[in-house]
């Protein structure tokens, strides 16, 4: 039942992320949230702390206007202590050029007491790189 439950929850979030509302996640996250978002810069990433959790999703907001992004599976496992979910995502989204920009990722979660303290997240970088650089006009 708890796994459902947390499921459930997870997929709510999603839908409001995926809608813009990048706030939904930062509220879940604990004040020492690990986060990490494995690539090169400007959204690869390695910190500590929700303030910083915060500024990644606007930046990632602002190099991708209008990101729409869609949780296709979520598994559960673990207790209310240490919960770990895994999330399979995709990522569309249309580029200053009127290019469609389409990417998938992975994201593994830790929750402790329903906070997030760890946010693990891999997507195709090539691709990110890609439409990053058609995004700043110069085509990767």
């Amino acid at each position: 039942m708890y796994h459902a439950i947390v499921r459930a929850k997870v997929r709510r979030l999603w839908e409001r992320v995926g809608a813009g509302d990048h706030l939904a996640a930062v509220e879940l996250a604990a004040a020492d949230v690990r986060f990490k978002f494995v690539g090169e810069p400007p959204l690869g990433a390695e910190f500590t702390g929700r303030d910083r959790f915060e500024q990644w999703f606007r930046l990632m907001r602002e190099s991708l206007p209008g990101l729409r992004i869609t949780l296709t599976d979520v598994v559960v496992r673990g207790w209310p202590w240490r919960t770990t979910v895994v999330t399979r995502l995709t990522m569309a989204a249309t580029l200053a050029d009127g290019s469609e920009y389409r990417n998938e990722g992975v994201q593994w979660v830790t929750l402790r007491w329903g906070r997030m303290v760890d946010d693990y997240i891999l997507e195709d970088t090539a691709r990110l790189a890609e439409a990053l650089g058609r995004q700043a006009g110069t085509p990767a």
